[in-house]
C-alpha cells in the first residue's frame, strides 16, 4: 500500500500529562495523523497458547467423560476474515487506523516507528465430549494496536475483538482478562474487565506501559502483552473458561541517548526509519540528486521506489563523519558560486565514503569533473555539488525530523524516500 508520502512535523514537546483512558491521553501520545509513505511488514506470529487448547481438549476427552464432564470449550488461532471495513471503527478505544484495516489479515505485524498493528483471527469451538461433537463456534477477528510518542515515555496498547460468526451453545459467552509488561517498565494501568460477547459488541481493554529509564545515555526495552479468557458456565469441562491466550506486542525500545538531543521517548525497533524529500519541494536539487544516487545502484532506496533496498544505517562519530566527507567532498574541488558539495550515502551513514573501496560516481548536471558518470551498482558513493542553501536545510531537517524525531541511533536502519 502506497500512501501520501510523509512530510515533517514540529518535534513535540515531552508529555507530562499522567496516562488514563485514550479520551484523557495527551495529545503527545496520540497516533499520528501523518501518512505514511509505505505499510512496511515485521514477520512476528501470534503466541502460541498455552496448554489446554483443542488437541490437548481431545486427549483429555475420555477423562473428562468419566469424570461426569459433557461439555468443553477450546480456542485456537486461525485465519481472519476480510469484514465490512468500518468494522473496529465505531466503538473502538481508539479508531484502529485505516492503514492496519487495510493490511494484510495474515497474524504478522504492520507499523511504523511510532505505531504498530496486527489482525488475528480466533476460533472458539464448543465440544460435547460423549460423543466428541462441535456444538457450538465462534469465530472472531483480534485487533491488536499499539502507539507512543518518539517524546513520550509511556506507550498504550489496546486490544479488541470482533465475533463475525457464531451459532450452537454460546449464548451468555464474556471475555475478560489483564496486561502484564516485562523490561525496563511499570505497568502505569490495565483495563480488560469482563465483557459480553455478541455479533454486535466489541469487547476489548487498553493498558499503558511506561519505561522506568529516562536517564541521559539510557537505553532499555521493554515489551507488553494481554492475557484472557473466555468464560461460559456450560463449560463445565474446562472449569467454565477456556485455556489463557498470551497476546503479544512488538518490543519497545526506550532512550535517552539521541545525540545533541535531551529528551527522552520511545519508539518500536523492529521498523526502519523513513525520511522523505521532494523533487518539487524546496529541496528539489538534494532529492534529485539522492534519487539519481539511488537509482543508479546505491543502498537507502525506500521498498518500491528503487534497485537497492538495503537500508542505511547511522553512524554518530563525528570522526568518521568527517572522513567520509573528505573523500567524498575534497576540499579541494572546485564549488560553483552558490553551491556546496553533496554526498550520498551521507556522511552519517555506515554507508559513506571513507569504507568504500569502490570508485565515487557522479552525473552530468552535477559540477564534478573529477568523478565518472554513467557508473551502477551497489558499491560506492555518489557527490553532486547543488543549491548550498538546499544542501544545508535539508540536512539540518533531516536531523530533526529523522534522526531526532524517529530516535535513530548508532546502526539503526533508515530509508530515505524521494516523492514526486
Amino acid at each position: 500500500m502506497l500512501a501520501a508520502p510523509l512530510a515533517p512535523q514540529n518535534v513535540a514537546q515531552a508529555s507530562t500529562a499522567s496516562p488514563g483512558k485514550s479520551a484523557s491521553v495527551s495529545p503527545a501520545l496520540l497516533p499520528s495523523t501523518e501518512q505514511h509513505p509505505i505499510l512496511s511488514m515485521v514477520k512476528a506470529s501470534p503466541a502460541a497458547l498455552d496448554s489446554g487448547d483443542c488437541d490437548e481438549l481431545e486427549n483429555k476427552r475420555h477423562d473428562l467423560v468419566a469424570a461426569g464432564k459433557d461439555v468443553a470449550a477450546c480456542v485456537t488461532y486461525g485465519p481472519t476474515r476480510r469484514v465490512r471495513t468500518d468494522d473496529m471503527q465505531a466503538q473502538a478505544i481508539l479508531p484502529v487506523p485505516q492503514w492496519c484495516l487495510d493490511s494484510a489479515l495474515d497474524g504478522n505485524w504492520y507499523g511504523f516507528r511510532e505505531e504498530a498493528c496486527t489482525i488475528t483471527g480466533l476460533k472458539v469451538s464448543v465440544r460435547s465430549l460423549p460423543n466428541n461433537a462441535v456444538i457450538g463456534e465462534m469465530s472472531f477477528n483480534e485487533y491488536r494496536f499499539t502507539y507512543g510518542s518518539s517524546t513520550s515515555v509511556t506507550v498504550a496498547q489496546q486490544i479488541q475483538l470482533s465475533m463475525y460468526d457464531g451459532w450452537g451453545q454460546i449464548a451468555g459467552t464474556t471475555v475478560g482478562g489483564t496486561a502484564q509488561c516485562t523490561g525496563a517498565c511499570t505497568l502505569v494501568s490495565s483495563d480488560f474487565p469482563i465483557q459480553p460477547v455478541t455479533l454486535s459488541s466489541r469487547p476489548g481493554g487498553e493498558a499503558y506501559l511506561r519505561t522506568t529509564q529516562t536517564a541521559a545515555g539510557t537505553r532499555s526495552t521493554m515489551e507488553g502483552v494481554f492475557k484472557h479468557r473466555f468464560f461460559n458456565p456450560s463449560w463445565n469441562a474446562s472449569g467454565g473458561a477456556t485455556t489463557e491466550l498470551v497476546s503479544e506486542f512488538p518490543t519497545i525500545r526506550c532512550d535517552n541517548s539521541v545525540p545533541g538531543y535531551s529528551v527522552p521517548g520511545c519508539i518500536f525497533p523492529d521498523w526502519a526509519g523513513v525520511y522523505t524529500y521532494r523533487l518539487s519541494g524546496p529541496y528539489a536539487e538534494l532529492a534529485e540528486h539522492i534519487r539519481d544516487a539511488q537509482q543508479s545502484g546505491l543502498p537507502g532506496a525506500f521498498p518500491g521506489t528503487g534497485p537497492n533496498t538495503a537500508p542505511l544505517t547511522r553512524l554518530v562519530d563525528p570522526m568518521l563523519q568527517n572522513r567520509n566527507r573528505a573523500k567524498a567532498c575534497p576540499t579541494s574541488w572546485p564549488r560553483p558560486e552558490g553551491r556546496s558539495c553533496d554526498e550520498y550515502p551521507m556522511a552519517s551513514t555506515q554507508q559513506g565514503a571513507a569504507g568504500r573501496t569502490a570508485t565515487g560516481r557522479t552525473f552530468p548536471w552535477c559540477s564534478v569533473s573529477a568523478l565518472p558518470t554513467g557508473v551502477t551498482g551497489p558499491s560506492g558513493w555518489s557527490s553532486c555539488m547543488i543549491d548550498e542553501v538546499q544542501n544545508s536545510n535539508g540536512g539540518s531537517d533531516m536531523n530533526v525530523f529523522l534522526y531526532q524525531d524517529q530516535r535513530i541511533l548508532d546502526f539503526d536502519k533508515f530509508y530515505i524516500n524521494i516523492a514526486p
